[in-house]
């Protein structure tokens, strides 16, 4: 919120307003040597009249950059825009690229330039203020002593966990306030690809969440209209490296010890991206290509939805929300229950497959004594043909071969219920039980003579 970074709300301001106030420390010059404290540095006449000559940039960047702006919409006519001026490479070209897209672009915008100062031994951005004096721009220089407030933000009045996520925060509320109080409606930032495609690593890497820094944003917050734009995302950082370099801009390096005393994470990406491009020299062209959907403002929320609408669905849990509730009309069954119903289904299972095995068993000891009854009843049969053979030698052996074909035709045109009964006339017979099986035995053998009698019949009338 841009009220917290407020300093007339500062308990620490002694009640000074923001003008004169000596704990806001805002510099300016009336001459090279002294510093006053006031608000915010006008432009001056004399050097307005006086102004120094325009950089041109290089035309691949100014191209991107034009890219940037149509695709995102982030300059409308008449914008008020507030650059934040770090005093790096990256934020010194971006100034010089939104004087020169003032004067070529037919959409009239102002510019105005803020520097945080977060009174550093290790940082002292002041040589900006002559520089930016002879660009003819509004200038407020905002010096504020963030590393000594860290030493007592952090939890139960301590030090803060992280200095430098600490100090990004208070600059980025500052100029929130600063925007406010210049009534800008756009703040300019200098994050470029690499920085976006460094992010972006980090986030799936770290986060499991596709996301990076936005081109073009609304601030959440309802007491100011300000929003905060990136011309340089499509830009790679050797450009600027490039453009500082060739024009000898006024460079303010940074050996802040809390950002330098150790490899961070964002170097360690920009390392493996650096190693990746070597073997695919069209890297960063696909990764901006990549995240043109991802830099709109409404892409975050987009993909955080779709992916709880997603997880929601493979949750066994209910949420939080509806904890103890039951999500349809049907109890929710105790992990007890659940134990039982499985055993009993297992147990259930079991059954069935000894069922099927006995069933198995039996079929396969019924087949192999029908098997062994069609042999039995073959081997009768010829042993009659061989004695009626030794009664008439000219027909008997065809009238063997006709007896022994109806034993084997009569069983294998018997009906189910015949084949069922002789298969336990047989099996009772193994077991001592053939009175109980007579009828259905004698009905067997019935059918068996008839069919005999007319193979017999049939036989004599052949002959």
């Amino acid at each position: 919120d841009a009220s917290l970074f407020d300093d007339d709300n500062d308990p620490n301001n002694g009640g000074k307003d923001s003008d004169g106030s000596e704990k806001e420390g805002i510099l300016t010059s009336s001459s090279t040597a002294n510093y006053q404290l006031i608000s915010s540095i006008p432009p001056i006449p004399s050097v307005h009249q006086h102004r120094k000559k325009l950089l041109n940039p290089p035309k691949k960047m100014m191209r991107l950059i034009h890219q940037a702006l149509l695709h995102h919409e982030m300059i409308k006519p008449n914008d008020a825009l507030l650059l934040g001026l770090s005093g790096g490479k990256d934020s010194l070209t971006l100034l010089h690229c939104l004087l020169f897209l003032q004067k070529k672009l037919p959409t009239p915008f102002t510019i105005q330039v803020c520097t945080i100062d977060p009174s550093t031994p290790s940082f002292d951005p002041s040589p900006l203020i002559p520089y930016v004096e002879s660009l003819g721009l509004k200038y407020h220089y905002i010096k504020q002593n963030i590393v000594e407030r860290a030493n007592t933000s952090g939890e139960n009045g301590g030090v803060v966990s992280s200095l430098c996520a600490y100090c990004a925060r208070m600059k980025r509320g500052l100029l929130y306030a600063t925007a406010r109080k210049a009534q800008c409606n756009k703040l300019v930032l200098a994050q470029h690809l690499d920085d976006c495609a460094e992010s972006m690593m980090m986030s799936i890497m770290h986060n499991g969440f596709l996301r990076t820094m936005k081109a073009n944003y609304v601030i959440n917050d309802a007491s100011v209209n300000l929003s905060v734009i990136r011309p340089l995302v499509y830009c790679r950082e050797s450009l600027m490296t490039q453009f500082a370099n060739d024009e000898g801009l006024p460079v303010i390096n940074e050996n802040c010890p809390a950002c330098f005393e150790e490899p961070k994470e964002r170097a360690r990406m920009k390392k493996l991206l650096t190693r990746e491009e070597a073997l695919y020299p069209n890297l960063y062209d696909n990764i901006r290509k990549a995240m043109i959907p991802l830099m709109h403002e409404d892409s975050t929320s987009i993909i955080r939805c779709y992916t709880e609408e997603a997880l929601a669905k493979s949750r066994k849990e209910q949420p939080s929300s509806n904890k103890g509730k039951p999500t349809s009309g049907k109890p929710r069954k105790t992990k007890r229950e659940k134990m039982k119903e499985k055993h009993d289904r297992k147990k259930h299972y079991q059954q069935q497959n000894i069922v099927k095995d006995e069933q198995k068993t039996h079929h396969d000891d019924c087949n192999h004594e029908l098997v062994n009854g069609n042999r039995e009843t073959t081997s009768s049969t010829n042993m009659n043909g061989h004695h009626q053979q030794n009664a008439d030698d000219d027909s008997m052996p065809l009238q063997d071969s006709y007896i022994a074909e109806a034993s084997l035709v009569s069983l294998s045109n018997a009906s189910d219920e015949q084949i069922v009964a002789e298969l336990a006339r047989r099996k009772a017979m193994k077991y001592k039980l053939h009175g109980s099986m007579l009828k259905s035995s004698d009905k067997l053998t019935s059918d068996y003579q008839v069919t005999k009698s007319n193979i017999t019949s049939k036989n004599n009338a052949d002959c």
